[in-house]
């Protein structure tokens, strides 16, 4: 049969309560027969053998009082004789009450006493007379007294075997009783000792374990600590518990490892995107500082078209090989600002990819905190079944209040995580709005710098008229002061369009190295575990 951990808290108590029972009846049925043997003794034999005494004084006193009344002839002398036989009859009839002391034979010595009164007095009442035979009767009367005082020997001898024998009966049973008594202390005091040894090896011990156990853990956590847990009582049930709960913690540290791991190389791709998005963004940023230098030489240049119009043709010759060079170079600037826009595209996806992590990693700490908590229940279900188990469940308690506080340590870490992450996502979400408006900016950008591209083939082609038309040579000019104004008022927008980008892209870069820091602190809370 399976004992559970009440019933193995219970046997000891119970059984030794039991023997304990055992020993208290056996005692008190002992008790009881050695009273009744003393109460036979008390109200039967001594008071049967003091009658006896009594009597045999009595009898010998009536005998003497006989005697002497004979010898004097004293008639006063009857009456106290007669008392005195009274009392006698008295006597006897009083002893034959006891129910010690009843039966037959104290019958019959009644009836030898009454013969013995009737040949007493006539022996008395010869002897006053003076008659001859008084001596004859006096002779029956002594052999009558004789026959009558053996009797009551024999009664005395009979009552003082009959109370040694009860003596020796209560020592009997007062030896018995202590032997039995001592049998039973033996075997209770070996049962104490074969049961607290079972106690011990069956309850305290496996707690004991479990105990160290769970501190240890607390303590390093350390989750490849071996559990206890083959009992198939409550201390076994929990022991498996907290080796299913240990088992469930280690896959914790393992998922935020892979979580941590996948971070760490998605922030390292970021980091290198993001320094070479910002080393490309410069270059460009320096490309559009030279066109704009061009573009302000190409103003200066058709300023001074207007005074030296005889050079109008070789000017505009200059011009329209300068502007093709100048679509040539926007063009290819319009292409940078593209791929870059790919990649701004391709850094929000990842971005958005490193948000979903951060989710699923927020989901996975919501299952870590439920689990503490289910763990936190049930310490306080085990607290609760230790109160009720009273003195004997304060070790089951003290694991309770362990379990509690490594569900509480658990709670505290999967906060303080899921904050850490919290800020993550945040600081990503931050990173998308910023990377998305980079890109819309970039696009606008782009289609700023086509449309400039346009207006330098339109500048191309009114250089070409030029060239066949040198009496339009002003109104060329014209419009191509007007259009490079236009074109420089472009760059020089492109140009701050680009310093922001640049600006974005450094705040990008910084919040990678946020990201960096969070995961290292992720990998330091994840190392605290050993699984």
């Amino acid at each position: 049969m399976r004992l559970t951990f009440k019933h193995k808290m219970l046997l000891l108590p119970g059984v030794t309560a039991a023997l304990l029972l055992i020993l208290l009846i056996v005692s008190l049925t002992l008790w009881i027969w050695t009273r009744q043997v003393h109460a036979r003794i008390d109200q039967g034999h001594a008071p049967a053998l003091a009658n006896s005494h009594v009597l045999m004084a009595e009898l010998e006193s009536f005998h003497r009082g006989v005697l002497d009344t004979v010898l004097r002839k004293d008639a006063g002398r009857l009456e106290p004789l007669r008392t005195l036989g009274r009392k006698i009859s008295t006597d006897l009839s009083d002893t034959a009450q006891n129910p010690v002391a009843a039966g037959q034979y104290l019958e019959v010595l009644q009836k030898d006493f009454a013969q013995y009164q009737q040949e007493t007095w006539l022996a008395v009442e010869l002897a006053l007379k003076g008659d001859a035979q008084a001596e004859a009767a006096l002779t029956r009367e002594t052999t009558r007294f004789e026959s009558l005082q053996k009797a009551l020997q024999l009664f005395q001898s009979e009552q003082e075997q009959g109370q040694e024998r009860a003596l020796l009966q209560a020592r009997s049973l007062n030896s018995r009783g202590q032997a039995i008594q001592a049998v039973l202390a033996v075997l209770c005091l070996a049962w104490l000792g074969a049961s607290s040894w079972w106690v011990l090896r069956q309850v305290v011990e496996p707690l004991g374990k479990l105990t160290d156990t769970a501190a240890r853990i607390a303590e390093s956590g350390d989750l490849t600590l071996p559990i206890d847990a083959h009992s198939r009582d409550e201390v076994g049930q929990l022991g498996r518990s907290l080796e299913a709960l240990v088992n469930r913690l280690r896959s914790v540290p393992v998922g935020l490892q892979a979580v941590v791991g996948e971070l760490s190389t998605a922030a390292e791709r970021l980091t290198k995107v993001s320094q070479e998005q910002l080393n490309f963004l410069t270059e460009q940023a320096r490309s559009l500082s030279e066109a704009g230098s061009t573009m302000a030489e190409i103003a200066q240049t058709s300023t001074m078209a207007s005074s030296r119009a005889e050079m109008v043709l070789k000017v505009a010759e200059q011009a329209d090989s300068f502007t093709v060079e100048s679509q040539k170079s926007i063009e290819q600037s319009a292409q940078g600002l593209e791929q870059i826009r790919q990649r701004v595209s391709a850094l929000v996806g990842n971005i958005g990819q490193l948000s979903e992590q951060a989710v699923h990693a927020r989901e996975i700490i919501g299952s870590v905190k439920d689990l503490a908590d289910q763990s936190n229940v049930l310490a306080l279900n085990a607290a609760i079944e230790a109160a009720r188990a009273g003195e004997g469940g304060r070790g089951f308690a003290v694991v309770a209040r362990e379990m509690r506080a490594l569900s509480g340590q658990s709670l505290q870490s999967t906060e303080r995580i899921g904050k850490i992450l919290l800020d993550i996502n945040q600081a990503i979400r931050t990173t998308v709005s910023s990377a998305e408006g980079d890109s819309q900016q970039m696009e606008e950008g782009i289609e700023q710098v086509l449309s400039s591209a346009d207006k330098l083939k339109e500048i191309t082609t009114v250089m070409q008229e030029s060239s066949k038309a040198a009496r339009q040579i002003v109104a060329s000019v014209t419009q191509q002061n007007a259009g490079i104004h236009q074109m420089m008022e472009a760059m020089q927008q492109l140009s701050g369009m680009m310093g922001d980008v640049v600006l974005a892209t450094s705040t990008a870069e910084e919040t990678v190295g946020q990201i960096n820091s969070t995961v290292s602190q992720l990998q330091k809370i994840v190392s605290e575990f050993r699984v």
